[in-house]
C-alpha cells in the first residue's frame, strides 16, 4: 500500500516525515511531491493508496489533483491537509467525497490516527474485493459442475431460460424480462416452464438462489450480506426470511449448525 503527500511546501511535507511514527502504518513506500504535475507523474508511474495533499498550489491546486485522481483512479483515499477552512473549500472536497478534511497544523498523534483509519478501510475494501472475486469464481466452478456454461447453444426456451437464470442470479429476474429474452409471452413461459419441470419459474428462482446461498454459507468465506445480493436479494432482512422459510433456519444459525457440525 503506497502514499502520496503533496505539498508546494518542501519544509511542510518533511514536517510531516519526521512526525509520524510510521512503524505503527503498514505502507510500502511513501512518495512525494511538490506540485500537480509531479503528483501526476507518481500516479501514471505508481500504484497511489492514499493521497495527502495541500489545497493552495501554483500551477494546479489540490482540488484539481484530486478531481482529477477521482476521474482516473477513484478507489484512491484523498486527505485534504490544508491551512484554509473557507467554507467554499470543504464543500468542495466533501462533493470530491474525500475521505478528510484536516486543518494545519495538525498533532502527530492525530494525523497518525487520520492515516490508520483510511489504512484500515483501504484493507477492507481490497479485502472485499477478494471475497467478491472468490464469489464470482465459486459460482462458476458451481455452474460448470452442473454443466452449465457460457458456450452451451441451447434451443429450447425452457433449457435456455434456466442456463440464463444459473448466470444472471444476482440479478433482478422476472417473468416479464425472462420472456423477452426468449421471446415468449410471460403467461405462456410460465405454463411451459412448470409443464416441463413441474415448478412455476418463481419457484424455480427461488431455490436456485436458495440452493447457492447455503453453498456460500457452508463455505464461510463471504459475509451474509454478500451472500445475500449475491444470490440476488438486495434486501438483507428479505433475504432471511426466505431462507428461513425455505430452509427453517435463519442463514446465521444454518450456519452456524453446520460449522459445528464440521469440527
Amino acid at each position: 500500500m503506497n502514499l502520496l503527500i503533496v505539498d508546494d511546501e518542501i519544509y511542510a511535507i518533511q514536517g510531516i516525515l519526521d512526525s509520524v511514527n510510521w512503524d505503527r502504518l503498514d505502507f510500502d513506500n511513501i512518495f512525494t511531491a511538490n506540485s500537480y504535475s509531479q503528483a501526476l507523474n507518481i500516479f501514471q508511474n505508481e500504484k497511489v493508496a492514499i493521497l495527502v495533499c495541500d489545497i493552495e498550489m501554483p500551477y494546479g491546486t489540490g482540488l484539481d489533483l484530486v478531481e482529477w485522481v477521482r476521474e482516473h483512479y477513484p478507489n484512491t483515499l484523498c486527505i485534504f491537509l490544508t491551512c484554509h477552512d473557507e467554507f467554499q473549500y470543504a464543500k468542495q472536497a466533501i462533493s470530491l467525497k474525500c475521505f478528510d478534511y484536516v486543518l494545519k497544523p495538525i498533532p502527530p498523534k492525530k494525523l497518525l490516527e487520520i492515516l490508520q483509519r483510511a489504512s484500515d478501510e483501504i484493507k477492507n475494501t481490497y479485502r472485499t474485493q477478494e471475497y467478491l472475486e472468490y464469489g464470482k469464481r465459486f459460482i462458476k466452478e458451481l455452474s460448470e459442475k452442473k454443466g452449465i456454461n457460457e458456450e452451451e447453444k441451447v434451443k429450447d426456451p425452457v433449457n435456455e431460460v434456466e442456463h440464463y437464470i444459473q448466470n444472471h442470479i444476482s440479478d433482478n429476474l422476472t417473468v416479464e424480462e425472462i420472456a423477452k429474452m426468449v421471446f415468449l409471452s410471460p403467461d405462456y413461459l410460465t405454463r411451459l416452464f412448470k409443464k416441463q419441470k413441474g415448478q412455476t419459474l418463481i419457484d424455480y428462482i427461488t431455490s436456485q438462489r436458495m440452493f447457492l446461498a447455503k453453498e456460500l454459507l457452508e463455505s464461510n468465506v463471504l459475509t451474509i450480506s454478500m451472500i445475500s445480493a449475491k444470490v440476488g436479494y438486495g434486501n438483507y432482512s428479505y433475504f432471511t426470511k426466505m431462507f428461513k422459510k425455505y430452509y427453517g433456519k435463519t442463514p446465521r444459525d444454518y450456519q452456524n449448525q453446520y460449522l459445528k457440525g464440521k469440527k
